[in-house]
């Protein structure tokens, strides 16, 4: 067993050694960054006075609708779930032609490329089905994301159809099969629909939650959001060249080598101490 001991702590320490150099390697130059999207679990109603609808705090709203038409933005627990509620009422006498709540957050720089290179996922509940028309695929009412920078619009459609891309000039709808009045979480991609498309990355785009619906389909329409994560990778700064690597391989080697000599010096000095022990009882 004393002499199991000695080679269990260098194999441990040997490894630990490695370990830490093999972590320090993998992490160099990575900075960890916060959520680009702020607020994500749209908390802390606030009041815009100037349309004057309840929005969460840090995202903004913007209206379109008919005199007769009425639209609501709230806060509940629906099905065990603390959610964003957007509701709207369309009339059959509105005077526009689409009646639409948006709930955004504008991204530019540093945050617009976090959401470039992250996977984006939410936990939605449809409530209708989406409708478009079969001729001009052009849409006629929708509920989910909306990615706007401004010459393009990407929206991802959370409804019961089966999954499929309608790509319109200037318009990408990625239909995600959804089942209606229950929760599901789904993620996007938003890089990955863009080179799809053959847009190039913009300097800054809206991150939109939108429901609306056209004249062709009136009534109340309803639909909620909860849980918006962005799973946002490290920013790689800076990295290690291969001669660095193996420069920090080579000094664990030599680290390694210098901790056997030791173990194999100090095994070699026990005995002759137990020797000069014993001697020294004798006289």
């Amino acid at each position: 067993m004393p002499k199991i001991r000695p080679k269990v702590a260098l194999l441990s320490v040997s490894l630990c050694v490695i370990v830490l150099t093999l972590a320090f390697m993998n992490y160099y130059g990575q900075v960890f960054e916060p959520s680009p999207i702020l607020n994500t679990n749209m908390k802390f109603l606030t009041i815009d006075p100037t349309k004057n609808i309840t929005k969460p705090y840090l995202w903004e709203v913007d209206v379109i609708k008919g005199t007769p038409d009425n639209v609501s933005i709230y806060q509940v627990n629906y099905e065990n779930r603390p959610s964003l509620a957007m509701k709207i009422i369309r009339s059959e006498n509105s005077s526009t032609v689409w009646t639409t709540v948006h709930v955004r957050q504008d991204l530019r720089g540093m945050a617009l490329d976090a959401v470039f290179r992250s996977r984006t996922s939410m936990w939605v509940f449809p409530t209708f089905p989406y409708l478009y028309n079969p001729d001009s695929k052009n849409p006629e009412n929708t509920f989910g994301i909306e990615i706007n920078d401004g010459t393009n619009l990407l929206w991802y459609v959370f409804a019961d159809a089966p999954t499929q891309v309608f790509q319109l000039p200037h318009h990408r709808i990625v239909l995600l099969q959804t089942p209606l009045n229950t929760w599901s979480l789904r993620g996007i991609d938003i890089a990955e629909q863009f080179r799809q498309a053959g847009w190039e990355k913009p300097q800054s785009l809206s991150f939109i939650l939108i429901i609306g619906t056209t004249g062709g389909h009136p009534g109340t329409w309803v639909g909620y959001f909860s849980g918006l994560n962005v799973d946002i990778g490290p920013l790689q700064t800076e990295s290690l060249s291969l001669t660095q690597r193996l420069g920090l391989l080579a000094g664990d080697v030599l680290i390694i080598l210098g901790l056997v000599a030791l173990t194999v010096v100090l095994q070699r000095h026990k005995p002759q101490e137990r020797i000069h022990a014993s001697r020294r009882k004798g006289k």
